[in-house]
């Protein structure tokens, strides 16, 4: 069968171009690698540079913290250790909530029942699920329930401690040290305003804790018994956006309280130990920080930030996005002063998704405040053979004459 060249040479041309396109879908396929999750909390952090500035505080330690980027607003001693008091509690709700199964029976004994100091009102033998009971040791500060939970979670207090206090350093909390679980007085029993922050900032993260802690009551009803549980934080009725978070008074301690709250999507907390007043200077340090400062969002992971020109490569530019979410707390006057540079490193093919090709680094009067990596969006391969082939071809069809065609003369 006779076959005219001209055909021949679409044929060829369509062959190539499948081969041509074969390869550039390969080249598309995205990248198949396991995403590795820690299973830990990494704490990070970050002190404005005039930290100590702020509201008159008279507690022994203070400190405000933002919460979605870990930003210390003010601080007062708050690296030194001191009592804690039923702050303590803040952990062990935690590792109730990471380590148990709020659907367990809690079988009371009759050493948890008979803990001295502020009590849930639980009694030896009595059963109540560990969600129920987790309301118990949050709103009234129930040191009954504290042992309970330990108990319940780890056998003894004792190996209860144990874990509890691993926990406290895996979430940096570096100058916490736990002998008990609710928080009464003891010579080896400390933590310091930043940690109990530190360690509150997680606890948050779980709905169950936030929901408890954000409650004014509780009643629980099982197995015959019934039980009405009032909240001791104040706060939670005089200040608006109070989320918590705990207070905390013993004799070596004073009065503690740990609280939290949220405004226009901004979530702080602050921690007062062995405090004159602990409500005043709560809501002090907390207006401070809704009004003093704003929380920017410089930059979301995968964000477009700029077009990139790429040399050698089967296409002549490719989208830097941004390789990370960066936001900063600063105060409001500073806002208007906050600059962006964006640095370009890598401008030649071959260009691989997700691969870093810059940075952009963020300041604030000449003073780096942050910087984020650039990825590109897409692979930039360098032309093979059968590209140069495919549009040779292309391109020598483009110059070619057109046939002679007798019904086109007019």
């Amino acid at each position: 069968m006779y076959i005219p060249r001209r055909h021949l040479l679409k044929i060829l041309v369509i062959m190539i171009a499948l081969i041509v396109s074969a390869i550039l879908a390969i080249s598309y396929l995205p990248d198949i690698r396991p995403t590795w999750i820690a299973t830990y909390w990494e704490p990070e952090f970050d002190y404005l540079p005039d930290y100590a500035r702020g509201p008159q505080i008279g507690a022994a330690s203070a400190l405000l913290l933002e919460a979605t980027t870990g930003t210390v607003l003010y601080a007062k001693n708050e690296h030194v250790r001191r009592p804690p008091a039923s702050t303590t509690k803040i952990l062990t709700a935690l590792m109730a909530l990471e380590d148990g199964n709020l659907r367990d029976i809690v079988s009371i004994s009759q050493r948890a029942s008979s803990v001295r100091g502020s009590s849930a009102h639980i009694s030896s033998k009595q059963r109540i699920p560990l969600g129920e009971l987790l309301y118990g040791l949050l709103l009234p500060s129930g040191n009954d329930a504290a042992v309970a939970i330990a108990e319940h979670l780890a056998g003894t207090e004792a190996a209860f401690m144990g874990k509890m206090n691993t926990r406290a350093r895996e979430l940096g909390a570096l100058n916490t040290h736990f002998t008990n679980p609710h928080g009464l007085d003891s010579p080896d029993h400390y933590s310091t305003a930043f940690d109990l922050a530190m360690i509150t900032r997680v606890a948050l993260l779980y709905p169950k804790f936030a929901e408890a802690v954000g409650q004014t009551q509780h009643n629980a009803d099982y197995d015959g018994s019934r039980w009405s549980w009032y909240n001791t934080n104040r706060l939670l009725f005089s200040f608006e956006g109070a989320e918590g978070v705990k207070t905390g008074t013993t004799s070596g301690a004073g009065h503690c309280l740990v609280a939290a709250a949220s405004r226009d999507g901004r979530q702080l907390i602050s921690v007062v130990l062995a405090s004159p007043s602990r409500w005043h200077e709560s809501a002090n340090l907390l207006e401070y920080g809704f009004k003093e400062f704003h929380l920017l969002p410089l930059a979301e992971k995968g964000q477009a930030l700029a077009s990139v020109n790429v040399q050698g490569g089967l296409y002549q530019e490719v989208t830097a996005l941004a390789g990370s979410t960066l936001h900063k707390v600063v105060r409001n006057p500073d806002i208007d002063d906050i600059r962006s540079h964006m640095i370009i490193e890598k401008t030649t093919a071959p260009i691989h998704r997700g691969q870093k090709i810059g940075e952009v680094r963020y300041t604030l009067r000449d003073e780096l405040i942050g910087q984020i990596p650039l990825v590109a969006a897409n692979n930039v391969p360098r032309p093979t053979i059968f590209h140069r082939l495919f549009y040779g071809i292309i391109n020598l069809f483009r110059a070619s004459p057109k046939e002679y065609n007798p019904q086109e003369i007019a």
